[in-house]
């Protein structure tokens, strides 16, 4: 039996070995075929990459191409290409050594032409060869006059062609710049840089009013928007308040039902210590002059009135019980001694209509005391200084001041009545980069702490629009 399964061993392998031997076989060539088609692979691809890759300016292919590394070795696992080795700069990014890229200016077109091509792309407003979100914004803040475009510069911004510079064409060029949409060319040949003019701004009607008595003579698009805001803010006040605004310059106005006549109540005696300035530095009156307090000159409860009668004041502390304190004393010995016909001469030289009688406080309108405060900050004499200091060191700023930005001289005076006498007012010049001249008159009661809030939206609205239209 042994000797039997002995042979039957030798026997299975002797037909073994030749199977052994054509596994074997076909293991190798297998794997060799294996290993040449993956070299064929890599050696298409790293072509096809060498095609897709841009040679760095400068050197040939030869010099961006690497050499494809060797076949992998037969293995029985299914075959990977390898990583390329190419060291060239892949399409998305840029040498270390490339400088960073600038955009051009956005504020002045360029001063000279480039001395390129014949022809531009709408929409290349600065010159540069290119459309981009540079080209747009200069579009846009040429429609409205922040800059300045040649004849040439204005039909490379008209992208739609209807020979008007608009925010359309801004976003023509925008859209253009992000390519979605194509850049169409203009032909510079045969066409001079004329500075035929373009029409500009959005076409939006003029602004207009809707609220009876609010009117102005400004005409940039620019604040129409504010503008409005302000209208649809005096409605909702009604006939209670009414304003009138001009800068110094006397350039624009803006103003709510300014002619409607109020006592002045106290915003006449800015006005009044101003004509008598001009007075003393013209007749050589000493700031230190001294004037006496009689009975009937006291007004109750005001400052002055506590001292008794024959009490010695100068000039100088009584301007400065009349503005800081609003003392109706103090103005009243002022009054007394000056009398009505300073001032009359001085508001008849403002352009004003406001005359005083034997009363120390008068009837006007907002329109009319704007003059005053006009021709108060005009007052270029000795004492201008000093009559600005006391105004600003005024006991009462809760009305127009908390509406003007921190950072901004305001000088004020505050009027208020009581009684059958209603009338709450606030008369300031405002130094803005263009000061201005507010007077808001109103029949508020002075009793309710919420009625100054309309004052500070007022001034606030109306130092927004001086600081954004454009003087000239």
């Amino acid at each position: 039996m042994k000797k039997l399964i002995s042979l039957l061993t030798a026997a299975a392998c002797i037909l073994l070995l030749p199977l052994s031997a054509a596994a074997a076989d076909l293991y190798t060539g297998t794997a060799r075929m294996t290993a040449e088609q993956a070299a064929d692979i890599f050696t298409a691809l790293s072509e096809q990459r060498e095609a897709e890759i841009p040679a760095e300016e400068g050197t040939t292919n030869a010099e961006n191409t690497s050499e494809a590394p060797p076949p992998a070795p037969p293995t029985a696992e299914p075959v990977t290409v390898p990583p390329e080795t190419t060291t060239a700069v892949p399409a998305t990014e840029s040498p270390a050594t490339e400088p960073p890229t600038t955009e051009p200016p956005t504020t002045e077109p360029p001063s000279t032409a480039p001395a390129v091509p014949d022809s531009f792309s709408y929409g290349d407003v600065n010159l540069d060869g290119k459309v981009n979100t540079v080209d747009a914004r200069i579009i846009l803040r040429f429609t409205v006059q922040l800059v300045l475009l040649s004849g040439k510069q204005c039909r490379l911004a008209d992208l739609n062609g209807d020979e008007a510079v608009t925010s359309a064409d801004a976003r023509r060029a925008l859209r253009t710049a992000v390519r979605l949409e194509s850049p169409r060319t203009y032909t510079a040949a045969g066409q001079d840089d004329d500075y035929r003019l373009y029409r500009v701004y959005n076409k939006r009607p003029a602004y207009e009013p809707y609220l009876a008595g609010f009117t102005t003579n400004i005409r940039e698009p620019l604040v129409f928007d504010k503008l409005r805001a302000l209208e649809d803010y005096c409605a909702s006040l009604g006939s209670t308040a009414t304003f009138y605004y001009t800068d110094v310059g006397g350039q624009y106005y803006i103003q709510y039902n300014s002619g409607r006549v109020f006592r002045t109540q106290c915003t006449i005696k800015a006005p009044y210590v101003k004509s008598i300035l001009q007075y003393m530095e013209q007749h050589n009156i000493p700031l230190s002059t001294q004037l006496t307090l009689q009975s009937r000159q006291k007004w109750a409860d005001h400052p002055l009135s506590k001292y008794a009668a024959g009490t010695r004041f100068s000039i100088q502390t009584l301007i400065t019980y009349t503005l800081r304190y609003s003392c109706n004393t103090a103005y009243q010995m002022l009054f007394d001694y000056f009398g009505n016909a300073v001032f009359n001469r001085s508001a008849e030289q403002a352009g004003a209509s406001l005359r005083l009688g034997s009363y120390i406080f008068g009837e006007t309108s907002a329109a009319d005391m704007a003059k005053l405060y006009l021709d108060l900050y005009r007052y270029n004499g000795k004492y201008r200084d000093f009559l600005f200091s006391e105004m600003e060191q005024n006991t009462s700023r809760n009305r127009i001041v908390p509406g003007i930005p921190d950072g901004i001289r305001v000088i004020n005076k505050i009027g208020t009545g009581s009684n059958m006498t209603l009338g709450y007012h606030d008369c300031a010049i405002v130094f803005t980069k263009t000061p201005f001249v507010l007077v808001i008159y109103t029949t508020f009661n002075f009793d309710r702490n919420y009625d100054k809030i309309p004052f500070r939206r007022i001034a606030s609205y109306l130092v927004d629009i001086n600081q954004t239209i454009t003087y000239g």
